[in-house]
């Protein structure tokens, strides 16, 4: 946004820059939005359950890589779509060394993009880590 300093025009005149308070009242520019949906969810089903009841549905969505909200609207919708998260780690190993590699996956996505917007070479360590990591997902998925 810009405005225009004091100038003096010709016939005397002079034509004054708007007022900061003024400003609000200055066109905008357009930010897109999210598309409005054809079927907005506009009904809710209360559903009251135990702590432990919670905390098992909570685990299961977890599991899947799902919210609560989103496995129990899954679960209550379509009982064959259920099986399209994630697949739950064979045993607790399997699953802190999913997120250990998670927290890994972040940590370099966090880093490549911070070399792009900077120009930076990449650092020589990172090729060795990341055949490291290869081979551990390598390993898993057997």
């Amino acid at each position: 946004m810009w405005f225009r300093v004091r100038e003096t025009l010709v016939g005397g005149r002079t034509n004054m820059a708007p007022k900061p308070q003024d400003a609000c009242a200055l066109p905008r520019e357009k930010k897109m939005a999210r598309p409005r949906t054809t079927e907005p969810r506009s009904r809710q089903l209360n559903l009251r359950f135990t702590v432990n009841e919670l905390e098992t549905i909570g685990k299961r969505a977890h599991a899947l890589g799902m919210k609560p909200v989103h496995f129990g609207r899954t679960v209550l919708l379509g009982p064959n779509s259920v099986t399209q998260g994630r697949t739950e780690p064979a045993n607790n190993m399997s699953r802190l060394i999913h997120a250990q590699l998670a927290r890994l996956g972040n940590n370099l996505n966090q880093m490549v993009r911070h070399l792009h917007q900077t120009g930076d070479p990449l650092p020589a360590d990172l090729e060795p880590l990341l055949n490291d990591i290869r081979r551990i997902i390598t390993r898993l998925s057997e």
